[in-house]
């Protein structure tokens, strides 16, 4: 069962101060006031996301003259309830608007948030501990994962969460113990109502867990602005409390690749156990129809790219990779063939036909070729399931790569 805030805001009167309670007038509204608390937004499919932290969204959509949302807060903590909450609040009275709050927490009429951390938030967490407990060797490894984010790796032993991999050892212990107090905030970014130490850690924990490539800065300005804020957050906790449990390895090897000089970790207490080694560092998986498709988490995607593929790349001075895929889906009822046109874009020097999964694939080397000066080593292939056709070009600018290459199409499941 999740945590959610639904609210509704409208003006008290027909106009709200000196704005007309339009669609635009209240995103203006919103997007000042979160830029006033450091608070960021952007606009998707129809709604204006407001984050608060990693994890943590407040959504907004126009509804007939009335400004409607809800945030969901189980899985960022009950300190995300109260600022929720609170900015709801504070844009209702600079815009001089009516709020409705549905809160099934109690929080928002009675302010007593001891009582709503233990009852809701820390309920919730013995609950979820207890449901998963019994996953070890399961199809499912991952819980409290963002459900539109890539695919991370299997982790041997553990379930991966948003802000890193628990072990079943951990999880039995959590249970039998009972102290879900003292587990809470290992698992919860913001489990005060202030940002305290806990927070700044668990936002960097959460960064290095699923955005950080653990590639240099100077590779592009995503893997800059990821590395700058994990050492923002990791330093702000470390100059706040010296006593807490630190990421030391991981801040040391993110102040590398940034060229950032560590301030003085001596008095540190690194993190005890591996308890995290961030999913990018392995390979990940994502969806296109019915397949799934893996890559080396430290590719990025480019949002730039107008072939009509989606291409995914770690960059020349970075290995010199690129993969290319799309899908093609047949009428209902049809079955996908292999097209021959797919694997004359070289001359072809070994051909391979391999089962994958459930489905069928094809793949095609090409002979090196030298391209704007250097030379590129190309491989084409395309994957068959039912009514559905991937196609799948990877270059590679080493020679040897390409049996690398046809283990990641080979690597492909069926989703269905």
């Amino acid at each position: 069962m999740s945590i959610r805030i639904r609210f509704a805001l409208r003006p008290k009167n027909r106009l709200t101060g000196y704005r007309e309670w339009t669609p635009d007038a209240a995103e203006t509204m919103i997007r000042e006031l979160a830029g006033e608390q450091g608070y960021t937004c952007e606009s998707l499919s129809g709604c204006l996301l407001c984050r608060l932290c990693p994890e943590g969204y407040i959504w907004f959509h126009w509804d007939k003259r009335v400004l409607k949302g809800e945030s969901q807060t189980n899985i960022v903590g009950p300190g995300f309830h109260v600022a929720v909450i609170a900015f709801l609040e504070q844009l209702a009275g600079q815009g001089k608007l009516k709020l409705k709050v549905d809160d099934k927490t109690g929080y928002y009429w009675r302010r007593d948030f001891l009582t709503m951390r233990r009852k809701y938030f820390y309920q919730w967490f013995m609950d979820l501990m207890k449901l998963v407990s019994g996953w070890e060797n399961g199809p499912e490894y991952t819980f409290c994962w963002p459900s539109s984010y890539y695919i991370p790796e299997k982790q041997e032993g553990k379930l991966i969460t948003h802000i890193r991999p628990f072990s079943f050892m951990e999880i039995r212990g959590v249970v039998n113990s009972g102290l879900s107090m003292a587990f809470a905030r290992d698992f919860f970014i913001w489990n005060e109502i202030e940002k305290d130490a806990v927070y700044y850690r668990n936002c960097a924990l959460v960064l290095l867990n699923q955005s950080c490539f653990f590639m240099p800065s100077s590779r592009c300005e995503t893997d800059k602005k990821v590395n700058d804020r994990i050492i923002e957050c990791l330093e702000k906790a470390l100059a706040m409390d010296s006593s807490l449990p630190f990421p030391l390895k991981e801040y040391l090897e993110i102040c590398r690749l940034a060229e950032h000089e560590p301030v003085d970790v001596s008095h540190a207490e690194p993190l005890s156990r591996e308890l995290f080694v961030g999913c990018r560092r392995h390979l990940i998986y994502r969806k296109l129809g019915n397949m799934k498709f893996c890559l080396p988490g430290s590719f990025m995607f480019d949002e730039n790219c107008r072939n009509g593929m989606d291409h995914y790349y770690d960059g020349v001075e970075y290995g010199g990779h690129d993969l290319y895929i799309y899908a093609v889906v047949l009428g209902t009822g049809g079955t996908s063939k292999f097209k021959k046109a797919w694997f004359e874009q070289g001359t072809p020097e070994e051909e391979f036909l391999f089962d994958v999964d459930k489905g069928k694939g094809k793949a095609v080397f090409y002979a090196p070729e030298e391209k704007d000066g250097e030379m590129v080593y190309n491989m084409s292939a395309q994957v068959l399931y039912k009514e559905q056709r991937t196609n799948i070009n990877i270059t590679c600018r080493k020679p040897g790569e390409m049996e690398w290459a046809l283990d990641l199409v080979k690597k492909i499941t069926i989703t269905e």
